[in-house]
C-alpha cells in the first residue's frame, strides 16, 4: 500500500490517483516522468538573424532540393530571387505547394514561409505563419531572415521538410 500525499488515505500500489481525493500519487523524487533529452532546443532563441549587408541580391541562380519524409515528394528548386511556401488557395498556388502533404492537417499556412537568395546564400523568412516556423528545433521570429545549410530541417507548423543546397560554383 502506499500512501496519498494529500489526504493520507492509503492506497493500492501501482496507483495513479488517490481514490479519496484524486490527488496524482507519483510526486516522489524520481517517479515524476523525467524531461526528455534534447527538449530544451524547442525552448531556446535562435540564433541572431542576418544583418542588412548579407542580404544584399544574389547574382547567380541557387539550386535547392525540399524533401519530404513523410510523403517522399521532392521539390527541385531553382532559386534566383525568392520561392514562396504554403498551401494552394484559389486566389494564391505557391512555387512550393504543400497541400498534398497533408500541409492543411500540420498546420502549413497557405503563405507559410519564403526562401529567398541572397549575396552569402539562402535564407529562411517565416510570414507571419499561424503554427511557426521551425529551423532545426528553433523557432524563427516572424519576417526574419536566417540562413539555410544543406541538410537543415525545416518544420513549418508540424509538417517535416529537409533542404539540400547544391554548389553551383566552378572552379
Amino acid at each position: 500500500m502506499i500512501k496519498c500525499t494529500e489526504c493520507g488515505s492509503s492506497q493500492e500500489e501501482g496507483s495513479l490517483f488517490c481514490g479519496e481525493c484524486g490527488g496524482f500519487l507519483l510526486v516522489e523524487a524520481g517517479k515524476i516522468t523525467a524531461v526528455l533529452p534534447f527538449s530544451e532546443f524547442a525552448n531556446r532563441p535562435p540564433p541572431p538573424p542576418l544583418n542588412q549587408d548579407a542580404l544584399a541580391p544574389a547574382q547567380a541562380v541557387q539550386k535547392v532540393t525540399l524533401v519530404v519524409p513523410s510523403s517522399r515528394r521532392r521539390f527541385k528548386l531553382d532559386v534566383q530571387d525568392e520561392v514562396q511556401i504554403g498551401r494552394a488557395s484559389s486566389e494564391l498556388v505557391p512555387e512550393v505547394d504543400l497541400t498534398d502533404d497533408d500541409g492543411a492537417e500540420k498546420g502549413v499556412s497557405r503563405l507559410h514561409a519564403k526562401i529567398q537568395a541572397v549575396q552569402s546564400g539562402l535564407v529562411l523568412i517565416d510570414q507571419d505563419s499561424t503554427n511557426g516556423t521551425l529551423l532545426n528545433n528553433y523557432r524563427l521570429p516572424p519576417h526574419e531572415p536566417y540562413p539555410l545549410k544543406s541538410g537543415d530541417e525545416i518544420r513549418f507548423g508540424d509538417l517535416l521538410v529537409h533542404i539540400f543546397l547544391t554548389d553551383t560554383r566552378t572552379d
